[in-house]
């Protein structure tokens, strides 16, 4: 059973990146099919496909169900095709092709309309031309292939791209070393056909070795972390879908993984089904279709009391999630959390029908409403009757004790729903579920505490934006006032700590992210009083970077004092209580603080803060700065430098004051001599800069600097020397010098490396030779 699909996944990645045949081998397909058949269950699934408008693919046959791509058997069709009569020969695409762009070849790639082989053939030729493609070329042909019901060349070209991205060969966007890698939603689209063409192969063995090797091992932006295929599934169905799918075919998805866990006795995770809950409260027309059908198709004797459905009527939400949750009894286990969560999505979504209907039908079935959820549903009723109808549920499920609470629990539904609601910005359901979270000391997890502050910051950075004069939907009148009035409206990072302990953990995770995220919505005093609590709280070490993020806008509110302005009174003590707490968790490490610091100030292009970090550096008398450090202040004054020099007015002697020192590399070299290493890798790199941007006198006093500390520099350094002073009309002086390098022994491998060289000292040899004959003649 292994070498057939062996040799099937090769035939796949020869056939995407070489290009060598059209179709995949008949012995080697029918060989795979009929291995895997041998061992996996039939679960007898109607064909569904990844549907779009229009839809221009193969059709698939009465006989030969499947379960996505709906497609008929490649063998079959082979075989088929061989036994027909021949017809005319038709010109080869693949010859077409290489007359056409790259462009239109990349537009073809990704055209939602194209067939597969399409695709396939210019892929193909866009790889043989060298082009590197990114994540979402190789998706659109997994996409196709899974539509059209091509398994093995859905997992076959999955591999292929984890070869090419291994080879370096697949186009990624370029990020950090120290960046942690996360999934995109491409390569989770990428997981999703691979594991839907595994599912519609039946083979189910190699779906859970796939997704335990290649899912759960990588951080998402989407967060959907399930144990198993069925429910990741699942869950990303009901989350998000390409552009161009039919909703229709998501319904039928949704149902097969349904009925897949119901064959294998498998339970939806709360997570995912929270997920299917929001999708049919918040669209139900895209499942009532589906649900009317079924009723009318079953007879009278089978159906419940009042469960059939005319064509024309429209079942209502509550009644849909009842009748899925009957029909996929054990994947929807009626449990409490289960139930609970339907109970307080639909609540949040104000669908208040669903919601009674919801609790009516757990108190038929006996089954435990969480306390949490009757509060949602009484807090969301639209008017007083209901309310207390509510209230009525409650108290009878309380004397039946169908009640239940998640007290002192590290997790809970509660949990599940703030961060959804967080998703949705619904803030008042945010701050009852703390509410309640905070009365059961339910903790909330780390990525739903890294978005709800980021919420809280998004808001609270979106009220300081000046208003928009166009915009006549504000509050209007005095601005500062109306800012006023809506970060008053919203609850500090620091307040929500402080407010909720119960619910918000006291973790390095909680007070990184609320540190960082309150910085980004502008509170840098709540961010101070939040590294003092996380100081004060046992066992809590901040990581290096959160001190860095602390101290820089504190530095870069010093530069104001530098030109003038008016500065804080308290800056300045709170700039050393940030040193101070950095030595008390890391002593002796100031220099990796600063180097910090000096790396958000090129990535800011921040030239004042940086020379306020150097100034301070330099004055505490910390060491050096490191090789990369220096490296940073560099290109710092290089990119400031180019930057300047782009203005009409300026001239190639015009030279450029910052903060009372001339933008030069020499000029920074003497300002700050004593955390400056005077070496030969710092003098050279300051030479060939110098030279490469038009500061010919700094090369000079540099090269003499280098020669009375008696340092050998580099030969890029030596070629950049000759060439400077050739430019300076100094023949005698590159004679000189090389004669200098060759009796130091540094001139054979500068001219090796750069041969210009040797022309410039044949140029300058020259010109002192006519200059002699000159005087000569004179004489």
């Amino acid at each position: 059973m292994l070498l057939p699909r062996i040799v099937a996944s090769v035939g796949a990645r020869a056939r995407l990146l070489q290009q060598v045949r059209v179709a995949l081998s008949v012995g080697a397909h029918s060989a795979a099919t009929v291995g895997s058949s041998a061992r996996d269950v039939n679960v007898g699934a109607p064909s569904v496909r990844f549907l779009h408008e229009p839809q221009h693919v193969r059709q698939p046959e009465p006989p030969a169900p499947t379960f996505i791509g709906g497609a008929e058997d490649p063998g079959v069709a082979a075989l088929a095709s061989a036994s027909a009569p021949s017809e005319t020969p038709t010109p080869n695409p693949a010859d077409a092709v290489k007359q056409e762009s790259s462009d239109v070849l990349m537009k073809r790639a990704l055209e939602p309309l194209s067939s597969f082989e399409s695709a396939r053939i210019a892929f193909g030729e866009l790889r043989m031309r060298g082009e590197k493609l990114s994540e979402k070329y190789y998706m659109a042909l997994l996409h196709k292939a899974s539509r059209e019901g091509r398994y093995e060349q859905v997992w076959g070209g999955y591999e292929a791209f984890l070869e090419d991205e291994k080879r370096g060969e697949v186009q990624v966007p370029p990020i950090a070393a120290t960046t942690w890698s996360r999934a995109t939603l491409i390569r989770q689209q990428m997981h999703r056909f691979v594991l839907w063409a595994l599912l519609d192969a039946r083979r189910f063995s190699s779906l859970t070795s796939f997704y335990r090797s290649n899912v759960p091992h990588q951080p998402n932006r989407l967060g959907i972390h399930e144990s198993d295929p069925l429910n990741f599934l699942l869950h990303l169905e009901c989350t998000v879908k390409l552009t161009d799918e039919q909703e229709q075919g998501m319904c039928h998805r949704v149902e097969i993984l349904l009925r897949t866990m119901e064959l294998f006795k498998f339970h939806t995770s709360y997570s995912a089904a929270h997920a299917l809950f929001r999708i049919m409260l918040r669209r139900p027309e895209i499942f009532q279709t589906s649900v009317g059908e079924k009723s009318m198709r079953r007879r009278p004797q089978e159906s419940g009391d009042g469960d059939e459905a005319a064509p024309s009527e429209e079942i209502s939400v509550g009644t849909l999630i009842i009748k899925y949750m009957n029909r996929y009894s054990c994947a929807l286990n009626l449990d409490s959390k289960r139930l609970s969560i339907a109970v307080s999505a639909a609540a949040a979504a104000h669908q208040h029908d669903a919601t009674r209907l919801l609790l009516q039908h757990a108190a038929t079935h006996h089954v435990a409403i969480d306390a949490g959820s009757f509060a949602h549903a009484v807090e969301n009723a639209p008017d007083e009757v209901q309310r207390l109808e509510i209230v009525d549920m409650y108290t009878h499920a309380n004397e039946h004790q169908l009640v239940y609470t998640t007290q002192d629990a590290n997790t809970s539904i509660a949990n599940y729903l703030l961060l959804f609601a967080v998703f949705d910005g619904n803030f008042k359901h945010m701050m009852e579920l703390l509410h309640e979270m905070q009365l059961y000391n339910n903790k909330i997890s780390n990525r739903t505490a890294s978005e709800l502050f980021e919420s809280i910051a998004q808001y609270r950075m979106d009220a300081r934006q000046p208003p928009d004069e166009s915009d006549s939907s504000g509050y209007g009148g005095n601005a500062e006032a109306d800012m006023e009035r809506k970060l008053a409206e919203c609850p500090t990072i620091m307040e929500l700590v402080e407010k909720f302990p119960n619910a918000i953990p006291r973790t390095i995770h909680t007070f990184s992210q609320a540190i960082l995220q309150s910085l980004r919505g502008g509170d840098l005093i709540v961010a101070l009083e939040l590294m003092q609590s996380a100081l004060w709280t046992k066992g809590i070490k901040l990581r290096p970077e959160i001190f860095s993020q602390l101290l820089y806008p504190l530095l870069a509110d010093a530069t104001g004092g530098r030109r003038g302005d008016e500065v804080n009174s308290f800056s300045e003590f709170d700039r050393v209580e940030v040193e101070r707490c950095f030595d008390r968790q890391y002593p002796g490490e100031r220099v990796r603080l600063n180097a910090l610091i000096l790396n958000i100030c090129q990535s800011n292009d921040d030239l004042a803060t940086m020379l306020v970090c150097l100034d301070r550096w330099q004055g505490q008398r910390h060491p050096a700065l490191s090789r990369r450090a220096t490296q940073r202040v560099f290109d710092m004054i290089t990119k400031q430098i180019r930057h300047l020099r782009q203005g009409e007015a300026v001239t190639p002697v015009t030279s450029f004051i910052v903060d009372g020192t001339p933008l030069s590399y020499l000029a920074f070299l003497l300002r700050y001599r004593g955390i400056m290493v005077w070496d030969a890798w710092t003098i050279g790199g300051a030479i060939i800069r110098s030279g490469s941007n038009g500061l010919q006198t700094d090369v000079v006093a540099l090269l003499a600097e280098a020669d009375s500390r008696k340092l050998v520099l580099e030969s890029a350094a030596y070629g950049v020397v000759l060439g400077v002073l050739g430019g300076m009309g100094k023949p005698s002086a590159v004679v000189a010098y090389s004669e200098k390098m060759k009796a130091d022994g540094t001139w054979e491998d500068t001219v090796r490396k750069f041969p210009k060289v040797g022309e410039v000292l044949s140029h300058a040899s020259g010109e002192l030779d006519e200059m002699r004959s000159e005087e000569d003649e004179r004489r």
